[in-house]
Parts: C-alpha cells; sequence; structure tokens
C-alpha cells in the first residue's frame, strides 16, 4: 500500500493550486472589466453598480474554474499541478483512479473543508486514520506520495 502524503505536503500543493487558479481566473476575467471594477468602487452610484456587476462576473469565472480544474486533472492523472509539483496523487482507497463523479465530490466538499482558512480540513486530516479530509472521506479517496 502506498504511504499517505503528508500534510505539508498536502498544504503546499494547495498553496500552489490556489495561486494557479488565482493567475488563470484574473487572466480570463480581464475581458470583462473586472481589474478596472475593484478601483472604481464607491466613485458613484452607477460605478458602484458596474464594480457589483463585475465582482458577480468575477465569482462565476471563479467557481467555473475551480470546479473545472480539481476534478479533471484529479479524474485524469489523480494530480492537480500542485500535487505533482509536491510529488502527491489522489486515489480510490483500493488504489485505482479516481472518476469524475469522485473528484467533484471532492471538489464541492472543498468549501465545508475550506471553513476557518482550512482549519477543518487541517484538523480531519490530522485525527483521520487515512489522513483524509471530509470530501476525501465522502469520495471514499486518499492521498498518497506519487
Amino acid at each position: 500500500m502506498a504511504e499517505y502524503a503528508g500534510v505539508l505536503h498536502r498544504i503546499l500543493a494547495a498553496v500552489i493550486d490556489h495561486v494557479i487558479l488565482a493567475i488563470i481566473t484574473f487572466v480570463i476575467a480581464l475581458p470583462f472589466g473586472v481589474s478596472g471594477a475593484f478601483m472604481t468602487m464607491g466613485a458613484n452610484p452607477m460605478a458602484a453598480m458596474a464594480a457589483a456587476a463585475s465582482w458577480v462576473t468575477f465569482i462565476v469565472i471563479s467557481a467555473i474554474i475551480w470546479l473545472v480544474y480539481f476534478p479533471y486533472f484529479e479524474s485524469t492523472t489523480g494530480q492537480t499541478l500542485g500535487k505533482k509539483f509536491m510529488g502527491i496523487k489522489v486515489v480510490k482507497e483500493d488504489g485505482k483512479k479516481l472518476t469524475m463523479p469522485d473528484a467533484i465530490i471532492r471538489t464541492v466538499l472543498r468549501i465545508i473543508d475550506g471553513l476557518g482558512a482550512y482549519v477543518l480540513g487541517l484538523i480531519v486530516i490530522l485525527v483521520s486514520q487515512k489522513k483524509q479530509r471530509i470530501g476525501d472521506m465522502a469520495a471514499r479517496t486518499i492521498v498518497v506520495k506519487a
């Protein structure tokens, strides 16, 4: 059986992934005027409405990218770019490759695992026998050294 990935490797992989996602989201959101909206907030009511619309666009784009990035990479290679860089991967508890539904479950439950700046997910990983966060438990996955 493969060795479970350490918490530090998982944290660093998540940081790398979130930096990548932030860059991708910003680049994709630029044509929608999101960067200008950040600077015009509070200037006047019309600017505030435009800024609010840009914020909504930014949030929707972010959610779509986030909901595609993790499931795509985890269901195809078992590794996001952050996991690949850190030498870890996600697999089913029996060692098999994740399916797209497994990866979607893990991704959606990041919302719960992320509560308190990921403190909840960290605590669950530290106390679980298989070093799983809530998303891993629900999808029956583990993160192991690649």
